[in-house]
């Protein structure tokens, strides 16, 4: 695909093309197959970068998800001729593929284009089922049909959502096309209430519920009987056998795990925390009937219609961006009415010419939109409702368009449809020109996604390209060799990873993600984390002038198991003083110290003097703890240095501490990276794009006041500017205005 991401994206994608490379296990549910695929693939393909070679492999999963319902959509046309109906199968495969949403994960490293072909395929598979009825085949069929659905486990629980479309599909082809013979009537009905059994069973064991899995093994085992006595004997066992080995996936996290593996989350190297990794207890648990906006518990006011219809609301905006994402508000909205009006006339012309496809197709849409909406119980959008819900706690960290995609697809196909019926009844009025005049209608409306989600959906042309490859870069520059950095979250911790471990950059700085700091296998594994060389070649020329620096003997965080068990947040009965030679902080009585405020401690007291302690720039500098006077900014980290509010060479800046200019400017100048942020007038970023940005305009505020302190009003206006431009705010354009005017 042309706009491939040519490097790693931000969010999740840095984590799994890092566990790809090392074949580890990434955040739960572990996605084992995903891990696996790409490793593989990385392998056989070797052209271009590894991330491109992950990224491309989804943007192939996408391809084949949309031949698929390109096969769907040929058989639903097939009473029609052959140039319209190979030309409408095609037009759905296009917006099936080019939707917004499904473009934008096909241009990174995610599990969404993998769960997005198995729906696919597994509709493909039920035609096929339909087809073979009468034969020997039909039962190998469901057979695939399972196992495709328990291997897609291990890769995302989407790809179940199918499941009630499969046994809506079986149910309506028995009832109303029922076999002659009563006894392979009997046995068919039995091997849908089989596969519909399973179904449920195996969400069970996806959402790691054991009330679920005892109700779908009752269902499984009522089912089995059934098709004894309809004697189909085998299938029951055959199935269950089947499903078994897909799900059998999931033993990669646990042996795997067992190997530590530089990239080990949540360690499933023990039945109980394979189990912890499948149900996803680190992320904790919502209801459906939360109110997503408070925490949940007894105090929780529970979902009410309020909440439920902002839900359906962001639901029709992700819709509204799938068909022409980059034009104008309005312009969108009037395209996505045209897409909107064109499903609904292709329903009712796919329920005349297919009604079981219809219902195959609807349910998948149901489900995977309305259903999902209900099911997930999200918080309010990012973008939405910031006048009622004010705290950016009370909305959801990103858009989640990416849940929905598969509706959204199947909705492009019934729009496809539409644009049959449009070329049909235009046929009916006798009059060549009104056909070809629909024809090119029909083909420039099937093209509008393509055109208009060029821009918007490609992860390669925009001015953020290579935003997360710079952000990690750039942080781990800014750590002299063998030093400590302290990240936060997804977007500063995901990157470093992949940079460390994909492309090899500054293995030797020490990352700690103060998120999973809380978490006792995490600071296990930092504690055994093998201490690696400060190679060079991959750093900037100031750290290649200096003397050889030392490895240290030691880890960064030098616990025993017996120290991480004692590791709990408490409060101290009085006022205390944490010391560690000149390195003094108070801390008071009362003052909540969580987990992640003893590991900075700790790992403060062992380094201090040793080698460098960072905070990333988005990752709080310690403020909480107090401590502002005791870290000077350089570049995009705050370092640790005992009192530095009384260092003379050093200036305060606009964030309240020391800064040192002279390696900020260095770094800032000669070392960061800001790929293509630079290179247009004016940037427009999604949210956590321009949250990078915003961190990458502090160094240029930082430099253009200090600056501004030394009477360089040329030089402040310069970095100021540039930090503008990364960073607009009618506050610095005052500022640069009145530079300006001097």
């Amino acid at each position: 695909m042309i706009t491939l991401a040519p490097t790693v994206t931000l969010w999740d994608a840095g984590e799994f093309i890092t566990a790809s490379k090392v074949l580890g296990v990434p955040h739960p549910p572990g996605t084992p197959l995903f891990v696996l695929l790409g490793h593989v693939w990385a392998q056989f393909v070797v052209l271009g970068q590894y991330a491109w070679r992950t990224n491309l492999m989804s943007a192939c999963f996408s391809a084949a998800g949309a031949g698929c319902l390109f096969l769907v959509a040929q058989r639903l046309l097939a009473g029609e001729e052959r140039w319209l109906r190979i030309g409408g199968a095609a037009a759905a495969a296009i917006l099936s593929a080019f939707s917004f949403t499904e473009w934008q994960n096909s241009n990174e490293t995610e599990v969404y284009t993998v769960a997005t072909f198995s729906i696919a395929a597994i509709c493909w598979l039920c035609l096929r089922w339909r087809d073979l009825r009468g034969t020997e085949r039909p039962t190998h069929v469901l057979l695939l049909i399972i196992y495709i659905a328990a291997l897609s486990i291990g890769n995302h629980l989407l790809a179940l959502l199918v499941g009630p479309a499969v046994s809506v599909f079986m149910a309506y082809t028995l009832r109303t096309t029922p076999a002659l013979d009563p006894a392979e009537r009997r046995g068919e009905w039995a091997e849908c209430a089989t596969l519909t059994a399973l179904w449920l069973t195996l969400i069970a064991v996806g959402l790691g519920s054991t009330i679920l899995l005892i109700l779908g093994g009752a269902l499984v085992l009522g089912a089995a009987v059934a098709c004894w006595m309809a004697g189909s004997r085998a299938f029951p066992f055959v199935a269950l056998a089947v499903a078994a080995i897909g799900v059998s996936i999931y033993a990669f996290l646990y042996i795997r795990s067992g190997l530590h593996p530089i990239l080990d989350e949540a360690d499933p190297e023990t039945w109980n925390n394979l189990l912890a990794v499948i149900r996803r207890e680190q992320f904790g648990s919502r209801g459906i009937f939360d109110n997503p906006v408070y925490f949940p518990g007894a105090r929780n006011p529970g979902r009410n219609a309020t909440i439920l219809t902002q839900q359906f609301i962001n639901y029709f905006q992700y819709c509204s961006w799938q068909w022409a994402r980059s034009l104008p508000l309005v312009g969108m909205v009037a395209v996505a009415l045209v897409f909107t009006s064109l499903g609904f006339f292709g329903v009712t012309y796919a329920r005349r010419s297919d009604a079981g496809i219809t219902y195959l197709l609807g349910t998948v849409w149901l489900v995977t939109g309305f259903g999902l909406v209900i099911y997930m119980n999200f918080k309010p959008g990012f973008s939405l409702f910031w006048n009622q819900y004010q705290s950016i706690g009370q909305h959801e960290v990103r858009e989640r368009d990416y849940f929905f995609v598969v509706s959204f697809q199947v909705w492009g196909v019934f729009a496809a449809f539409g644009l049959v019926r449009l070329i049909r009844w235009a046929s009916r009025l006798y009059a060549v020109a009104a056909r070809r005049g629909a024809v090119a209608l029909a083909t420039v409306i099937a093209l509008l996604p393509f055109v208009f989600n060029f821009r918007a959906a490609s992860r390669r042309h925009g001015a953020d390209a290579t935003v997360a490859r710079d952000v990690a870069y750039n942080l781990l520059q800014a750590v002299e060799p063998y030093g400590v950095l302290f990240s936060y979250g997804d977007n500063d911790t995901f990157p470093v990873w992949y940079l460390q471990e994909v492309e090899g950059v500054r293995q030797d700085v020490t990352l700690i993600n103060l998120s999973l700091a809380n978490l006792e296998w995490y600071l296990r594994q930092l504690a055994s984390l093998p201490l690696r060389s400060f190679d060079p070649a991959h750093a900037p020329p100031i750290y290649r002038s200096l003397a050889p620096p030392v490895p240290p003997s030691r880890p960064a965080l030098p616990l025993t198991l017996a120290d991480i068990a004692t590791l709990q947040p408490f409060r101290p009965a009085e006022d205390q003083v944490f010391q560690s030679g000149p390195f003094a902080l108070p801390i008071k009585k009362g003052q909540v110290l969580r987990t992640s405020d003893q590991v900075i401690l700790y790992t403060i007291a062992a380094n201090l003097g040793k080698r460098a302690v960072t905070f990333g720039v988005s990752s709080g500098r310690g403020s909480w703890l107090g401590l502002d006077a005791h870290v000077v900014f350089q570049g995009l980290v705050f370092k640790v240095s005992p009192h530095a509010d009384t260092v003379r060479q050093w200036i305060r800046g606009i964030q309240g501490t020391m800064v040192d200019t002279a390696r900020t400017r260095y770094l800032t100048d000669s070392v960061f990276q800001f790929g293509k942020l630079f290179s247009v007038d004016t940037i427009e970023l999604d949210p956590a794009s321009q949250q990078v940005a915003t961190s990458f305009s502090v160094p240029f505020l930082e430099l253009g006041n200090a600056a501004a302190i030394r009477g360089d009003s040329a030089t402040a206006l310069a970095y100021l500017r540039r930090g503008y431009h990364l960073n607009p705010s009618p506050q610095l354009a005052e500022i640069i205005r009145t530079l300006f005017r001097r």
